[in-house]
């Protein structure tokens, strides 16, 4: 067995942990170091705004992706969108003003998949069946590499009766979704901007129009509103004015996926799926029910691992454990690495079937 001490490599060799933004830094008076909290981009992107959304009909969650890492102005080469995202078209798609990464989090949740940065600084939005793919494992890990293992059957996450409601969005008759609270002062040759924001979002099909004196000069619209701009040649009061179409949850279905066996086993234990309004269809929601209980259905016997770490190996790899039972194979979900001198790793995964 490998001494803890004997933990080296025959090659000098740097492997990234990741790229990483400093947050507050501390300095304790007498002591001899200074700490600080690195952080990845997925939390820069948690600290910004994305407000620039549009209702857009037919589209894909690959595009809906794309849209919020431009939107944040990152670089083709700064992030990867699993094309698995193609496969499901929204028919409705519209995000309110939130940050960017919470509606990557909306995607990923409406594709059952995942979002996170590598250790090279890639942001990675991948589909369902991305770790699927990997049949092999990317390293075996034997009762020589680790110090404890334990596989628990997690019953408290027994799931075998999976809800998931749809959130399919109709067109409503066209309507005013705002008006000016009040009349709005205006000087000759002067140009006013505006903020609104819709009674009803969202809204398709947004008109602006001008009471009073002035004219539309630009108007950019978004699901939740629109930025106008109001000019005038001369002096006096205007009301601003938008009629749209409001888009409103009409027919919600609730799908349901059950496995009689488990529930005669078990008894009923329910999940509902979190609404989402990404959610709009039939089928996508009984793919997401039927996936969530395959995997859910039975006692899960995840793993949890203490090793002595091979700071190559990626969240997502498949590793394999070896004991005197045998092997499985598991996908890393979770890693906390520690060196002091020597490295130590605590690791999660979850079984591959």
């Amino acid at each position: 067995m490998t001494k803890w001490s004997d933990i080296i490599y025959t090659e000098a060799e740097e492997v990234p942990l990741g790229t990483f933004w400093s947050g507050d830094w501390t300095a304790p008076e007498g002591e001899i170091y200074v700490q600080t909290t690195g952080r990845d981009r997925l939390e820069l992107l948690g600290q910004s705004t994305y407000s620039n959304s549009q209702v857009r009909q037919n589209v894909t969650l690959y595009d809906l992706a794309i849209d919020v890492l431009e939107d944040y102005e990152l670089e083709p080469e700064d992030y990867f969108v699993d094309e698995e995202l193609q496969n499901t078209v929204i028919p409705y798609a519209y995000f309110t003003p939130q940050s960017h990464r919470e509606a990557l989090r909306k995607i990923a949740e409406a594709s059952l998949g995942q979002c996170y940065c590598d250790r090279d600084g890639l942001l990675r939005l991948e589909g369902y069946s991305y770790l699927q793919s990997k049949t092999e494992p990317d390293i075996t890990i034997t009762r020589d590499d680790y110090f404890m293992k334990d596989n628990p059957n997690n019953y408290m996450q027994i799931a075998n009766y999976i809800e998931v409601e749809t959130q399919p969005l109709r067109p409503a008759p066209t309507e005013e979704v705002y008006r000016s609270n009040e009349p709005v002062s205006i000087s000759a040759g002067e140009t006013i901007s505006i903020t609104a924001y819709y009674n009803n979002e969202p809204c398709i099909e947004p008109v602006a129009s001008v009471e009073g004196v002035g004219s539309i000069a630009d108007v950019t619209y978004y699901s939740w509103g629109a930025d106008v701009k109001v000019t005038s040649s001369t002096a006096g009061e205007f009301e601003l004015v938008i009629n749209a179409k409001p888009l409103k949850v009409q027919g919600a279905e609730k799908v349901v996926a059950k496995d009689d066996d488990s529930i005669l086993e078990n008894g009923r234990i329910k999940y509902t799926f979190p609404k989402n309004p990404l959610v709009q269809t039939r089928e996508q929601a009984q793919k997401i029910a039927d996936n969530l209980l395959a995997y859910y259905k039975e006692p899960r016997r995840d793993l949890s691992l203490e090793w002595r770490g091979n700071p190559a190996l990626l969240l997502g790899d498949r590793v394999r454990i070896v004991d005197e039972y045998g092997g499985e194979d598991f996908f890393v979900t979770r890693q906390n690495i520690e060196y002091d001198g020597g490295l130590k790793v605590s690791m999660e995964g979850r079984k591959t079937e």
